[in-house]
């Protein structure tokens, strides 16, 4: 099950307003609807839906069988992320000139649906959360698989490090690729990041069984 989280899969002017905390009451909504139909649940989250799952993790740890983080949006590339304060008070969309989706493959890119440009103030919501997140790492103890590519240029991939070496989970991994860039279930390994996500989830599936 996937579910939309608010501003999303629409047009970039519905990010208005929304913020993290909305983000994160819709992927709680959905995990707890999900709970009535089965016993536990696996949640895979990419980018910014990582930084959610982290926090499902922490709150509701008591419902799932294991977390896969993918490029999770702990800390980002861009210099300019320093001067996200200021940008909110100059500019509302961000950024100001499209430039085209980064894809180790290029033929790829034509089928990329990301919002071109988005409004600050939600990147600024996304950017404390991220902060926030990375604060609470060590409440996360339930099993982990912590997913990133070494040419991400949109979060750095320090990023997995971080989480793999301070979340508190007993049993935890952590898989590097080397050709994807941050869309990684997109690219060019894509197969190989669905296949390693669904050993997981099936390795989780026989252990809730025993």
């Amino acid at each position: 099950r996937m579910p939309i989280l608010r501003g999303h899969c629409t047009v970039p002017e519905d990010l208005i307003g929304v913020t993290w905390r909305d983000w994160y009451a819709d992927a709680e909504a959905a995990l707890l609807d999900l709970s009535r139909e089965v016993e536990k649940t696996v949640i895979v989250g990419l980018s910014a839906g990582g930084l959610v799952t982290l926090n499902l993790a922490i709150e509701h740890a008591d419902l799932l069988a294991g977390v896969v983080t993918v490029a999770a949006a702990l800390r980002f590339a861009d210099p300019l992320v320093a001067l996200t304060p200021i940008l909110t008070v100059l500019v509302k969309m961000w950024p100001p000139k499209v430039s085209p989706p980064k894809y180790a493959d290029p033929e790829l890119a034509k089928y990329d649906n990301n919002y071109p440009y988005f409004p600050i103030k939600a990147f600024a919501s996304l950017l404390k959360y991220a902060g926030i997140t990375e604060r609470r790492l060590p409440q996360v103890k339930v099993p982990i698989l912590v997913i990133h590519s070494h040419q991400d240029t949109t979060i750095q991939p320090i990023s997995a490090e971080i989480i793999y070496n301070r979340v508190s989970s007993a049993e935890k991994r952590i898989a590097w690729f080397e050709k994807s860039s941050h869309e990684m279930m997109r690219d060019c390994e894509r197969e190989a990041v669905f296949n390693l996500i669904e050993e997981f989830v099936l390795q989780k599936k026989g252990a809730s069984t025993k």
